[in-house]
Parts: C-alpha cells; structure tokens; sequence
C-alpha cells in the first residue's frame, strides 16, 4: 500500500493554488483597471515565485527538517490566498500571489522526498502519483470559477486558504527528516536536470500557446486556454500513473523513450489528430518527469532527495521556461522548434546511459 495520503491530499491542495485564479483573470484585469496585454503577469508572478526560490527553500529544508518545510509552505501558500482576498490593487495582487509561489518551492521538494522516504520500495510509482494529484488538483483549479461564481471572488479564495492550512495541520505528525545540502553538488543531477529542459519547458510551452494557435493558423477553430490546460492535465494524470513502470523496468530507457515522445508530439499539432498530440505529449511527458523524479530521489538516496528534487526542478524552470517565448516567437514553426529543443538536450543522457 502507497503511504503518505496526507501528502499526496496536500499535493492536490497545492496544485490548486497553481490555477484558481486563472478562471478569474480577466475579470481581475477588468476590476483593476488594466491592459489585456497585463493579463500574463498574473501567472507569472506566481511562477517567479516558485522558481526563483527552489534552492533557497530547499537550503532552509536542510535546516529545519522536510516536514516543518512542507509544513511551512503550506500555511505561506494559505496566508498568499487569505491576502488575495483582500488586494486592493493590481501590484498588491501580483505581491500575494508571488508568496503563494515562494510556499510553494517549500512544499514541492519536501513533499516529494517525504512520499519517496515513506515508499522506498516503489519510488517510481508513488511519485508518479505525486504528479498525477498535481494533475488531478489543476483541474479542479482550472475550474474554481465555478466557484467563484458562487461565493465571489473574495470567499473563493478564503476557501482555497482553508483548505490549504487544512492540508498543513493534516501533515504535522510526518517524520521530519534532514538531507544533506552537499548533495547540490551531485553531478548526475546536475546532468539529469539540463537534459530534460527542454521536455519541461515543450510540455508548458503548448498549454500556455496552443489555444492562440489554434485562432491563428487554423481558421478560428477555438479552444480556450483553460480547456486546452485541462485536456492536458488529465492525459498527464494518466501518464503520472503509469510512473510505477520505472519500479520494474530499466529508468534510463524509460525516461528516453518518453522523453522522445514528448519532444516529436507538437508535430501532431499541425494535423487534425491534434488531440491525439495533446495526448501523447501529456501521457508521455508526466511519465518522463515522475521517472526522472524517481532517478533524481535515488541519486545520494532518498533521505536526501529534497535537494536534490529541488535543483532539477529549478534547473528544469530556468532552461526551459525560454521555450515558450521562443514559440510565441516563431508562430508558425512554433511545434518544430519546440521538438528540436526538446530533443536535442536529451543528448546529455547518453553519458549517463551505465546506469538505471
């Protein structure tokens, strides 16, 4: 039996936060008093956030212990929504929601070493699941405006701080592991993170862009963003299932075999059997990254993998996150350009292929 409900209940909670003000966008835009053209900063600040403060957060972990981390960005993350609730301005929104990203780099890396601590026997598949909840908690973000349209904007997002301090005082009673910071020093993380930017960054690069595609190139045909992020999110639901294959077969090939078909399915995209990309790029993408997860949690073993989760996933962040504007740059070619920069890193794999 996986253990951990508690932590993967949380992981859901977490993946809330990530997309319940999307529904909600361009009414924010509109009650401000701002550009369209503004509408992206509302994500982004969310995203600077977590990214920007992985390492740091996974520093502090090593000091205070893996669950008071957790812990930590839990009630940070809540405090960030209870503050939303209130914001009077546009900045002040972006400030609040930019702390939800700062818990959030406390929660992920020491989440993800308590579930690999809890199931040493079957890394691969619980944090396979790790991911799938993120999933499985995207669309219920994606989705929240339900209800907001129900409580208002306001109540939604206290809602969203209840549960999630609800979610914290849940995991209190988890072992309080310590890692090692030395493992930052791991040189087959360090190569494990650059060779998967690219795969990050394609998965990212088409939910945030495709719709516009979509409008552009193919005759109005539209779907809207949080659709296509849904559709997205329970293909990669799937595919975070499917992560316990790295318990049984080799880790490598698994991670290149997937991670090829990430990187070749924006191809789909130019053809009517789209959806069929959408799928391949969602399955095969949540299974390369919980398998990478899984090698990356093993490497120094796993009482040390809140480090080490944290350097590939800000590695993964930093290098990939220029893939998206390389897309929007290019228009057209977009989905040729995103296969070749997912594959070509993939390179980097080859010097590590002596082990599993």
């Amino acid at each position: 039996m996986i253990r951990g409900l508690n932590v993967f209940f949380a992981r859901a909670i977490y993946a809330l936060s990530w997309f319940y003000l999307a529904p909600e966008i361009p009414e924010l835009i509109f009650r401000f008093h701002e550009p369209q053209t503004f509408s992206g900063l509302i994500p982004l600040s969310f995203f600077l956030g977590s990214g920007i403060m992985q390492l740091p957060a996974a520093f502090v972990g090593s000091k205070i212990g893996q669950r008071n981390s957790l812990v930590l960005g839990l009630v940070i993350m809540s405090a960030s929504s209870f503050l939303l609730s209130v914001a009077w301005n546009f900045n002040l929104l972006l400030l609040f929601y930019a702390l939800g990203g700062v818990g959030a780099s406390f929660f992920f890396s020491s989440g993800g070493a308590i579930i690999s601590s809890l199931n040493k026997e079957r890394v691969s598949l619980a944090l396979g699941l790790y991911n799938s909840l993120f999933c499985v908690g995207g669309i219920v973000g994606l989705n929240w405006g339900v209800v907001d349209e129900y409580l208002g904007f306001s109540l939604g997002s206290v809602a969203v701080g209840v549960l999630t301090l609800l979610s914290a005082l849940l995991n209190l009673r988890l072992p309080n592991n310590s890692s090692s910071w030395s493992s930052v020093k791991n040189r087959r993380v360090l190569i494990l993170g650059l060779s998967t930017a690219g795969v990050w960054g394609v998965y990212y690069a088409v939910g945030e862009l495709f719709p516009s595609f979509l409008v552009f190139y193919q005759h109005g045909e539209l779907l809207t963003s949080s659709a296509v992020t849904s559709l997205l999110l329970l293909f990669s639901a799937i595919g975070g299932s499917l992560g316990g294959l790295g318990d049984r077969l080799s880790r490598m090939r698994l991670l290149l075999v997937s991670s090829v078909l990430t990187s070749l399915s924006p191809l789909l995209l130019y053809t009517p059997a789209y959806v069929l990309g959408l799928a391949i790029l969602g399955i095969s993408n949540e299974m390369a990254i919980s398998v990478l997860y899984s090698m990356v949690a093993l490497e120094g073993g796993v009482v040390n993998s809140s480090v080490t989760l944290a350097e590939v996933n800000s590695l993964n962040i930093f290098f990939g996150t220029w893939l998206e504007f390389l897309a929007g740059f290019l228009g057209f070619s977009a989905w040729i350009a995103l296969s070749v920069a997912g594959l070509l890193p993939l390179l980097l794999l080859l010097t590590l292929r002596n082990r599993t």
